[in-house]
């Protein structure tokens, strides 16, 4: 089932970074029904874990929680900020228009839509490399590093030191060859990071100036029949996912790994975010040269031209 799926990757990434695993099992309750009234209930949810305590190595710590709430997404923000949570995984069907569960969250997240052939995707992980959104590249001069394909990254090595899989890089060209540039190096240097070696590294372009993108990428995806697509959130707001993502999700037959990666998963806290947001909103100085840097790096970014050059920079494969 998916349950057991998700606890598949859980176990991978916290060998990797030796960490623990907490599976959560949520009893809704209804509103008019108070959560005192509803004890037993979390005394025999604790059931459903049966089926993963068979699938979990016991070399992996790992804790088994139940917790009752008028409100699923709630219990779930309650818990990873309760527990300390840096990394949630969840089944991309609930996580899809869940605004309020993306907003709210301060650790990283990855949305998980599970194949026919799992178990075979797992021996083969396609990780799309985004760029980042403008936004983004503004905070990570505050804040650090914050793409979410850098995320995607780390996930594709633990997986692979678990499950031997093979990784192959995917770079959709959308940007200036100056861009492009300072994209692959980042590439690189998070792949020396974390010793990835000998990997397949493509570029992918639009076919025609006026041609999207995804097309090809999709093309290029199904050179393998089975295997994982990593994709970032997009370059969207911390609360949605990008069209594109969403496209590439919605065609591909493999399974996928949607990686939301939050520019505070080091804060545990949602009452940090929430004061940092609140202190946003009312300074409008602040919030204007924010907009205006936004405004002045978007028009900029719209008259640079999308160009092959890997003759001039490098020796890589493209397609």
């Amino acid at each position: 089932n998916t349950a057991t799926k998700l606890a598949k990757i859980a176990a991978a990434i916290a060998d990797q970074k030796e960490g623990e695993v907490s599976f959560l099992s949520v009893i809704t309750v209804p509103k008019q029904t108070p959560l005192s009234f509803a004890n037993k209930s979390g005394e025999t949810g604790i059931g459903v874990f049966d089926e993963l305590k068979k699938s979990i190595s016991h070399s992996i710590r790992h804790r088994y929680l139940v917790r009752l709430s008028h409100d699923p997404t709630e219990a779930i923000l309650a818990t990873a900020e309760d527990e300390g949570i840096n990394t949630m995984i969840v089944d991309f069907s609930f996580l899809r228009n869940n605004r309020k569960l993306l907003s709210l969250s301060t650790c990283d997240i990855i949305g998980v839509i599970p194949g026919k052939d799992f178990d075979k995707d797992m021996s083969n992980l396609i990780v799309s490399y985004d760029g980042g959104s403008t936004r983004r590249q503004i905070l990570k001069k505050l804040v650090g590093e914050v793409t979410h394909s850098n995320l995607g990254l780390e996930i594709a090595h633990a997986i692979s030191a678990d499950s031997k899989s093979k990784i192959r890089v995917i770079r959709g060209v959308t940007q200036s060859p100056e861009a492009e540039v300072e994209i692959t190096n980042k590439i690189n240097e998070v792949m020396f990071d974390l010793d990835l070696k000998k990997i397949q590294f493509e570029k992918v372009y639009p076919k025609t100036k006026n041609m999207l993108v995804s097309s090809e990428l999709l093309k290029n995806f199904n050179k393998v029949k089975t295997g994982v697509l990593i994709l970032g959130a997009g370059n969207q707001a911390d609360t949605a996912f990008s069209p594109k993502t969403l496209e590439l999700a919605d065609k591909s037959k493999k399974t996928v790994f949607i990686v939301r990666n939050h520019m505070f998963s080091e804060f545990h806290t949602r009452s940090f975010w929430n004061m940092l947001v609140q202190i946003i909103k009312e300074n409008k100085t602040l919030y204007r040269i924010y907009i205006e840097i936004l405004a002045g790096i978007s028009f900029v970014k719209s008259k640079q031209k999308i160009g092959r050059y890997d003759e001039e920079y490098f020796d890589s494969k493209s397609q």
